[in-house]
């Protein structure tokens, strides 16, 4: 079984090779980003027109001053309702183009424009019946947060000092961050499993991914870990960066777009890592042993659901 570590040095050297696809969805998603803005800045351009008030926005940000704007020349636009639906289209987006990320993964070949939208075609449909499966287990993960809400409520009510209701309020969350990385973990496995194995039946994806995060938990959880320590540091040092920059003229402003620019693509190259390291660890473990082939896994998961039916057979 491959280790966690080279499964992730494997997962940035395929995602770093497939150069041109990431410079596809980057641009791809600066389209998105552009548009998405398009409405909100032909209003704050229109309002800020010939007057002093671009230059103090543009030296420090005035929430007081923006949303002044947004009432007086923003009339008729929900800012929340745009921010929902471009929402929609983005959840859309990265799943039309997992189908076709993983598929080029699995071919182990270069990026080619038309074989790229051929898989993201191919798997759209079942990708979006996984996106809703998903959204059940992240319900539940609410519901979760929601009852230990309760719960802890018992023990916090007659409470003199805010010390305990703090700490047991930041538990939850953290529990709730472990639920939701979980539920985007075994999905990630899922949209893997499909397309190695050709599955049709998304139901059936979730399972096994279920079975393969539980079965190899320690190194599952220990790959996603990594890449989410790697993002997170990515982060930082991007904010720690940020706050050196200052934005007080034109220049500054250029500057600050190719280093948010630089940013992004550092950001989706660590998204392909995800998937490429994931399926990287998928491929060479199978949860049994190194070199299995798709029939014996096949085979595996029949006989495990034999025994299952039958072990209901008997306790019934």
């Amino acid at each position: 079984m491959i280790s966690i570590l080279n499964a992730y040095k494997s997962g940035l050297k395929i995602a770093w090779a497939q150069k041109k696809m990431l410079l596809f969805i980057y641009f791809i998603n600066l389209i998105f980003a552009y548009l998405m803005t398009l409405p909100f800045s032909m209003i704050i351009s229109g309002a800020l027109k010939n007057t002093i008030m671009a230059d103090k926005l543009l030296n420090a940000f005035d929430y007081t001053a923006l949303s002044t704007i947004m009432n007086e020349f923003g009339a008729g636009f929900s800012f929340g309702s745009v921010l929902f639906v471009y929402g929609i289209f983005y959840l859309l987006l990265n799943t039309f183009f997992a189908g076709g990320i993983i598929s080029l993964f699995h071919e182990e070949e270069n990026f080619n424009l038309k074989q790229f939208l051929s898989g993201s075609i191919e798997f759209f449909k079942r990708f979006l019946r996984l996106f809703l499966i998903s959204i059940i287990f992240i319900i539940v993960a609410f519901l979760i947060y929601s009852a230990l809400g309760g719960f802890f409520g018992l023990f916090t009510k007659n409470t003199i000092t805010e010390f305990w209701p703090f700490v047991l309020f930041f538990v939850r969350i953290l529990i709730l961050g472990i639920l939701l990385a979980l539920v985007n973990m075994i999905f990630d496995y899922a949209k893997i499993i499909t397309v190695v194995n050709d599955f049709t039946g998304m139901w059936k994806s979730t399972k096994n991914a279920i079975m393969f995060v539980m079965m190899s938990f320690r190194k599952t959880s220990g790959l996603y870990g990594l890449y989410f320590f790697t993002a997170s540091l990515l982060i930082i040092i991007y904010l720690l960066i940020e706050s050196y920059l200052h934005v007080g003229s034109g220049l500054m402003v250029f500057v600050f777009f190719i280093f948010t620019q630089i940013y992004m693509l550092f950001k989706m190259w660590i998204r392909l890592s995800f998937f490429g390291g994931q399926y990287v660890f998928y491929k060479h473990s199978n949860t049994a042993m190194p070199g299995m082939t798709k029939e014996m896994l096949d085979m595996a998961v029949a006989e495990y659901e034999n025994r299952e039916a039958k072990g209901e057979e008997r306790e019934a």
